[in-house]
């Protein structure tokens, strides 16, 4: 409710309140430029309702797009008996197939989302409407006329890594009849004095504005569209009271407390001042416990490290593998034995043909990108005693060449 009724609402008002002159936004992508929100709002400019008729057929056909063609779409893209590639079936626990809701106007949820839902774009889009037009006779009438396009499935691909990135979304550029009648649509509406829209903001304490009930109806839907039991009303409204409220309240508290353990470090504290922090709001309990100082690894009697620490070589263009190694022997006082980028070997003694690229040059060895600074390399060393196993150290960060990441304290 509040990403769709307020956030994109504040898009919608961003061009107005980022260009000064925002008429002439469409001159100025005609003429290839990129205006920042100029594409979504364009795209809710395209739905945009003017009269209550016209909110309430909005959210008839919302209620299809996501309680009935999201269904068929995954049904029809993932059918009951889809398999994985190791033989076993793809709706299985946790995942539930959907069920396709056909609406009822005479079914309470499906005339609560629906009224619900028309009120909310009423609001944003500062429609006017009467307490009479909520009624179930009105309604009813108006939603017998709203014509329902057929649905079609669509051949694309679903993707079901979660891990996966998502594309960047498409910039708008003037090359197609579409694209045209966009940028014309979005000058018609520049010139209507109504073009404002009002965010929303989420009020489960008043029941009159019919932002809970549009979390009930959605919710509920959502339930029976995937065989969930549904939440009553009384225990909805706790769960939406509690969302909001426990993120600001524990990003508050952690924001407070990180920047008290700053004031610390600023302020030149003791040791003995800094404290570790467990918290539970919920319960409520709040756990202030000393800190342990950073454990050590010791290399050698005047050598360690601890997981803070990072050592750093500079070169240039012609410093190679051995120079490397050489550079780090000086400045840190002790022997490299080999050298690991990532999962890539770039210096193993044992290993055949590896004494040959001592010669080579950093550069050719790792082939950095053009922007690339630095890289962190994994560096051994040699024991104090032979037989005995190679040292572990710090991340040594290579510098490709001198500049202001080289000049880093570590």
């Amino acid at each position: 409710s509040y990403i769709y009724f307020s956030t994109a609402i504040v898009i919608m008002n961003l061009p107005q309140q980022c260009y000064s002159n925002h008429r002439f936004i469409p001159t100025r992508m005609k003429a290839g430029e990129s205006m920042e929100g100029a594409f979504q709002v364009i795209k809710l400019l395209s739905r945009r309702p003017t009269h209550w008729e016209h909110c309430l057929t909005l959210a008839r056909l919302k209620f299809d797009k996501y309680f009935k063609k999201k269904a068929l779409q995954l049904l029809h893209s993932f059918p009951l008996d889809t398999r994985l590639k190791d033989g076993s079936l793809f709706w299985q626990s946790p995942k539930r197939p959907p069920s396709p809701i056909e609406f009822d106007v005479k079914d309470p949820l499906h005339f609560g989302f629906v009224v619900s839902t028309a009120r909310l774009f009423a609001g944003i889009y500062n429609v006017p409407y009467s307490e009479k037009s909520l009624s179930y006779e009105a309604v009813s009438s108006i939603l017998a006329e709203v014509k329902i396009p057929e649905y079609i499935p669509a051949e694309k691909r679903i993707e079901t890594d979660e891990t996966a990135k998502k594309p960047d979304q498409l910039k708008l550029m003037v090359s197609s009849e579409e694209e045209r009648e966009a940028i014309s649509q979005l000058e018609e509406a520049l010139g209507s004095e109504s073009l404002r829209m009002t965010p929303l903001i989420f009020e489960k304490d008043d029941d009159s504005n019919g932002h809970m009930d549009f979390v009930e109806s959605a919710s509920g839907l959502r339930a029976s569209m995937y065989s969930i039991e549904a939440a009553d009303r009384l225990q909805t409204k706790r769960i939406a009271g509690k969302i909001i409220p426990a993120i600001a309240t524990a990003t508050a508290a952690v924001a407070g407390l990180v920047a008290l353990e700053m004031i610390k470090v600023v302020g030149g504290f003791g040791f003995e001042s800094f404290k570790n922090c467990f918290f539970n709001l919920a319960i409520p309990v709040v756990v202030l416990t000393e800190t342990a100082r950073v454990k050590r690894t010791q290399i050698r009697e005047d050598i360690s490290f601890s997981i803070w620490d990072r050592w750093s070589i500079t070169g240039h263009e012609d410093f190679t593998l051995s120079d490397f190694m050489n550079a780090v022997r000086e400045k840190y006082g002790i022997e490299p034995t080999m050298v690991v980028h990532g999962v890539k070997m770039l210096y193993v003694p044992v290993m055949p043909g590896h004494s040959k690229r001592l010669k080579l040059t950093m550069q050719k060895l790792i082939k950095p990108s053009a922007e690339r600074k630095y890289v962190d390399l994994t560096v051994s060393f040699a024991p104090e005693a032979d037989g005995d196993e190679d040292l572990p150290g710090p991340p040594v960060r290579y510098h490709f060449s001198r500049g202001p990441e080289s000049d880093e304290r570590v």
